[in-house]
C-alpha cells in the first residue's frame, strides 16, 4: 500500500467534519475550503515531476471589508515514480495573500514557501502578483507572476484567458489556456545537455477544460482534462532531459467549502 493512503483518508475524514460544521453555521466573515484530489501527472510549469499525484489542501479567506480581502493556506501533494532515493516525492506549499479589486481589475498578491521533506536544499520562497480583469463575452484576461527570491533565484510568468458556461445552478464548464515565461529559474532545465544554465523565455502553453459539479450545497466535484505542450528546448521531464514533451493530464478534485 502507497505511503500516502493514510494521508489521504485523514484529509479525506476532515472534510467529512468541516462539512457537518458547515451545516451548522458559518463565522462572519470567514470562508474556506479543504479539498482532495488526484492527477495523472505532476505538472508544474511544463515540467513532468511525476505520477498519480494524491493531493489535499486547505483555504480560509476573511473579508476585511467590501474592497480587501486576506486570505491563507496549505497544500500538500506526493507522487511515487519520482528519481529521488526513496523513489517518491513529496511537497507542503504554505501560502498568504491580499486580493482587491481596482475597477475592473482583480489584483491579488501573496507570498508562498515550497518544502520538500525528500529533496535535501530544494526549499525555497516565492512572491506574487495576479490581476484579471473580463474583457468581452465573459472571457477573462490576466496574468500571475511569480518571482522566486530563494533557491531558485527567477522568475516566471503565466498569461491566461478564461472563460465559464453555467449549464444550471449546480454544473458548470470552466475553459482556460495559457503560456509560461521564465528567466532564470533553475527549476526549468533547459534540454541542451551542454548548458549550465536555466531554460530562459517561452516554456509552453496550456489547454484546459473542467466540470465542476456542485452534488450538494458545500460539496464540488470537478474531473478536468488538460493538455500540456512543453518548448523543445525546455526538459519537460524531471527522470530526463528530454525536450518538447506534451502531455494530456487527467484529474478530479472533491472540495468542501464552509
Amino acid at each position: 500500500m502507497r505511503k500516502y493512503t493514510k494521508t489521504v483518508g485523514a484529509l479525506a475524514a476532515a472534510s467529512a467534519l468541516v462539512a457537518g460544521y458547515a451545516s451548522a453555521g458559518d463565522l462572519e466573515g470567514f470562508t474556506g475550503e479543504v479539498h482532495v484530489g488526484y492527477h495523472s501527472i505532476y505538472d508544474f510549469r511544463f515540467v513532468d515531476l511525476g505520477s498519480d499525484l494524491v493531493e489535499a489542501g486547505v483555504d480560509v479567506s476573511y473579508a476585511l471589508n467590501e474592497d480587501w480581502t486576506i486570505k491563507a493556506g496549505a497544500w500538500y501533494g506526493s507522487v511515487n515514480d519520482s528519481q529521488t532515493i526513496a523513489g517518491n516525492f513529496n511537497e507542503l506549499d504554505l501560502y498568504a495573500a491580499v486580493a482587491t479589486s481596482l475597477g475592473p481589475v482583480n489584483l491579488e498578491t501573496g507570498y508562498i514557501f515550497y518544502t520538500y521533506p525528500d529533496t535535501n536544499g530544494a526549499d525555497t520562497q516565492e512572491v506574487y502578483l495576479s490581476a484579471f480583469v473580463d474583457i468581452v463575452w465573459g472571457i477573462s484576461a490576466g496574468a500571475t507572476y511569480f518571482y522566486d527570491f530563494d533557491a531558485n533565484n527567477g522568475w516566471y510568468l503565466q498569461p491566461e484567458l478564461r472563460k465559464s458556461f453555467e449549464f444550471n445552478d449546480c454544473l458548470a464548464l470552466n475553459l482556460s489556456v495559457g503560456v509560461g515565461v521564465a528567466d532564470g529559474m533553475d527549476t526549468q532545465v533547459d534540454a541542451n545537455p551542454f548548458s549550465v544554465g536555466s531554460h530562459d523565455g517561452y516554456q509552453g502553453y496550456f489547454i484546459k477544460a473542467e466540470l465542476p459539479w456542485q452534488f450538494r450545497e458545500n460539496m464540488t466535484l470537478a474531473p478536468y482534462v488538460k493538455y500540456t505542450d512543453a518548448d523543445s528546448d525546455l526538459a519537460g521531464d524531471i527522470n530526463s532531459l528530454e525536450g518538447g514533451q506534451e502531455h494530456i493530464v487527467t484529474g478530479v478534485k472533491l472540495a468542501v467549502s464552509f
